[in-house]
């Protein structure tokens, strides 16, 4: 095993022997007299003692693959004597955002507390505070392996008391699963392909385990392990290099622009409607790959691991380097390989950007900090994004000097042998659009090699490498970097992917079929979200003393994992509660929603009208309960309802302008849906306008009102709007409406009430239009539509 790869597994593992230590495991009678060597001596007591039981842990289960020597550097990071060693040891408190001295204080304190073993990970959403007014309470999570379930939502502190036998039994639980899975492992495997098993292993076990318990135990004991070994990596290396040097890591931070553009750039026809939906799917699937294999790609090439990829998602990824020339040098080399790849490929429709800054131990303490200075770095980058090649192109950068012919029918980009009428890309992207859906496909094999000679699905990257998709894995393919897609049984990595969409005897349904399912009117609804102020979240949600690597890792992965995997659950879940009120549509879909993506922070799902609205509230409803209901993080939507035969690069469009609207309101929280921004609930809100349509619908349905009236109230709304001097004639011409038109009288003072009587400030009128246009949509048959 390399010596990078020793130095990082020896920091990945230096914490596991807390689980260990929580969850009263034994001490080997051979290690009960090494307390010496391995713990600290503090006022007449041995300190750090879980420290033993990662030497423990490292005999038992890793003792063939890491040297001794690595042992020592993994387990002696409290009293470290080796350069090595102190590596390690300076990796564990830059993590955490320590100095020293606190540093020794905390975890001299948590040796001593007998409650620690039934302290539990905090949530660390409920400490977020961008300026709203909110009493942060204490959420936690139950220890449990990470899985896609209720069970990733935190509770509140007073939810139950524990008792340490049952936390005890907890720990061992979880313990034991780990023992059987590492025994699980092929250590005939390259090194890499061990050190990312071991590392999808405690993903898996150590998400929702806290990493110190005193204080605000927010720091999942996984991100501290991983963000350990990415700074020792880094410190290994600029120790190595003998440079003398400030600032010891460098933040790389890198951008894949052009992504909506590409996504969208489909030719819509009846040549091609029959897959556009599968083509619109694999092109977003396409990026997110993309994405995911230059980030793998570049510390593949750094020899570094998946460590020091500290974010991934949403179009760009953040890693973690030692700042060495021999690095820089590198990353400059690797740039401009991706970006000529990108630019033979797709000339400048997709590019990347790569931004970095250099940062020493003071900064990585106040990571967001850090994350300010990047987005300013990368911001500037974007400004010349394509200037190697210009400097290499020069003229023909500027000029097109080939017409092409016989152009793909889906992009009208690429050209075609004559006889076909697809190219290899577009026919990739619709392969991926149909098959990366449910559990079809299940693994993901990343080939730098480009040694994999088969597989169920290929996408190539040219001489940078491939990346696989395998319904089954082969095992020529386990010395490779793989990931199970939603797939938390399997040994090793997990990617959640966003995968619901609605088959059709195991085809993917037209947008034409998931129109027909919506009641009333057929059409679709396009939902686009993402969550407001994000970057301010990253960079000043967090007190100054909180904003560590790790607690950042933790609060980006957490909100990954609600929007790459919880999603599916949410759709799934509101699919089977449409499939009980609507029994009398025959459904021969599994699901009735589409996710075109979703990860990061946000997401564009397409589904029947009406229930999109619904799903928009739902996924609002999950997110808070999931952030703790702390009105610092909220949610924005754009719905844009249209026929299913516009062409989705319009209707994509539309809802990111309803988002930009919904965006621009008060304090953003809103939604915007027939261009009206609306709050998610109480007056003038999504919820209220759905309830309400209700009503007319039913009153409509049993004749106490016409259609014409709920049209004519519909348009003399559109007239009102109280923030600019309303038309008050409105007012007496709607009465005489209701006059004229009800007979119910109980229906009657109630429209009277909300809409004639009250005070000019609550009248309901401006709001109306929302749920009127709902009931005219939900009650419009076939042939008027």
């Amino acid at each position: 095993m390399s010596q990078n790869y020793q130095i990082a597994l020896a920091a990945l593992v230096h914490d596991i022997g807390k689980i260990m230590q929580r969850a009263k495991e034994k001490i080997k009678s051979s290690l009960k007299g090494q307390e010496n060597v391995f713990c600290k001596y503090t006022n007449n007591y041995y300190s750090y003692k879980h420290s033993l039981y990662t030497v423990q842990f490292i005999e038992d289960y890793l003792n063939n693959i890491l040297a001794e020597e690595y042992l020592k550097v993994s387990a002696k990071h409290h009293v470290p004597e080796t350069e090595l060693e102190k590596i390690v040891a300076r990796a564990d408190r830059l993590s955490a955002g320590l100095d020293r001295r606190e540093y020794e204080d905390i975890n001299n304190e948590e040796s001593k507390r007998y409650n620690y073993i039934n302290t539990r990970l905090y949530s660390i959403f409920s400490n977020i505070n961008i300026g709203k007014d909110y009493k942060s309470s204490n959420y936690f999570y139950d220890l449990f392996p990470l899985e896609v379930s209720e069970k990733i939502f935190p509770q509140k502190e007073q939810y139950k008391k524990r008792d340490t036998n049952e936390s005890v039994n907890e720990y061992r639980n979880i313990l034991n699963k780990i023992y059987e899975e590492f025994q699980e492992i092929d250590f005939s495997n390259s090194v890499e392909e061990i050190y990312n098993t071991i590392h999808g292993i405690l993903e898996k076990y150590t998400t929702f385990i806290p990493s110190s318990t005193i204080n605000y135990p927010d720091i999942s004991l996984f991100d501290h392990l991983k963000t350990t070994a990415a700074i020792a990596t880094c410190l290994y290396e600029v120790h190595k290099s003998k440079e003398k040097v400030d600032n010891e890591f460098i933040l790389l931070e890198g951008d894949v622009s052009g992504i909506q553009n590409f996504i969208y750039r489909i030719v819509e026809g009846e040549e091609t409607k029959k897959n556009i939906a599968k083509s619109l799917r694999g092109r977003s699937a396409y990026v997110n790959v993309l994405i995911d294999f230059i980030s793998k790609y570049i510390v593949k090439k750094l020899n570094l691991t998946i460590s020091n990829v500290l974010y991934c998602g949403g179009g760009k990824f953040q890693l973690l380097l030692p700042n060495t020339q021999k690095v820089k040098e590198k990353i400059e080399e690797i740039e401009k390989e991706i970006q000529f790849y990108l630019y033979d490929k797709y000339k400048t429709k997709i590019g990347l950007v790569l931004a970095y800054i250099e940062i020493g131990e003071k900064e990585l303490k106040n990571y967001a900090d850090c994350i300010i200075k990047l987005t300013d770095k990368m911001n500037n980058a974007k400004n010349k994004k394509f200037i190697n090649i210009i400097n290499f192109e020069k003229d023909n950068f500027f000029i097109k000097t080939k017409k092409m012919k016989n152009l793909c029918k889906y992009c009208h980009v690429n050209e075609v042998k004559y006889g076909t009428d697809i190219c290899k890309e577009c026919d990739t992207h619709i392969e991926l659009g149909g098959n990366l859906v449910k559990d079809r496909i299940k693994y993901v094999v990343y080939d730098f090699q480009d040694q994999i000679t088969k597989s169920d699905i290929c996408v190539e990257f040219g001489k940078l490498g491939k990346v696989h998709f395998f319904r089954e894995l082969p095992k020529e393919v386990q010395g490779y970097l793989i990931e199970n897609i939603n797939n938390t049984g399997n040994i090793g990595r997990i990617k959640f992917i966003g995968n619901i969409v609605p088959l059709d005897e195991s085809k993917v349904a037209s947008f034409n079929t998931i129109a027909e399912l919506s009641e009333g009117d057929s059409k679709i609804g396009v939902l686009k979200m993402d969550i407001d102020n994000l970057g301010t979240i990253f960079s000043r949600g967090l007190s100054g003393e909180n904003r560590s690597i790790s607690r950042i890792s933790t609060l980006s992965r957490m909100i990954d994992l609600f929007f790459s995997g919880y999603i599916n659950k949410i759709c799934q879940e509101l699919f089977e509660k449409y499939k009980t009120q609507l029994k009398e549509k025959r459904i021969d879909l599994d699901n009735i929603f589409y996710i075109n993506y979703s990860g990061g922070d946000d997401l564009l799902l397409i589904g029947p009208w009406d229930w999109t609205l619904k799903l928009a509230l739902e996924i609002n409803r999950k997110l808070e309960q999931f952030v703790c209901k702390n009105p610092n993080i909220t949610l924005s939507a754009g719905i844009y309802i249209c026929d299913s035969k516009t062409p989705i690069r319009i209707t994509s469009e539309d809802a990111e302008n309803y988002l930009e609207l919904a965006k621009s309101s008060e304090g953003k929280n809103s939604v915007c849906v027939f261009g009206e921004i609306l709050n998610w609930y109480g007056d003038n809100s999504l919820e209220k306008s759905i309830k309400e349509a209700e009503n007319y619908k039913k009153w409509l349905e049993n004749k106490h009102i016409s259609r014409g009236l709920v049209y004519n109230i519909m348009i003399a709304s559109k007239n009102f709007n109280k923030e600019n001097r309303p038309d008050l004639d409105i007012i007496p011409r709607i009465a005489y409406s209701l006059s004229r038109n009800i007979t119910d009288k109980d229906i009657k003072n109630y429209l009277f009430k909300k809409l004639i009587t009250s005070d000019i400030e609550d009248s309901e009128l401006d709001f109306i239009k929302v749920p009127l246009i709902i009931t005219l949509m939900k009650t419009r048959k076939t042939k008027e539509a």
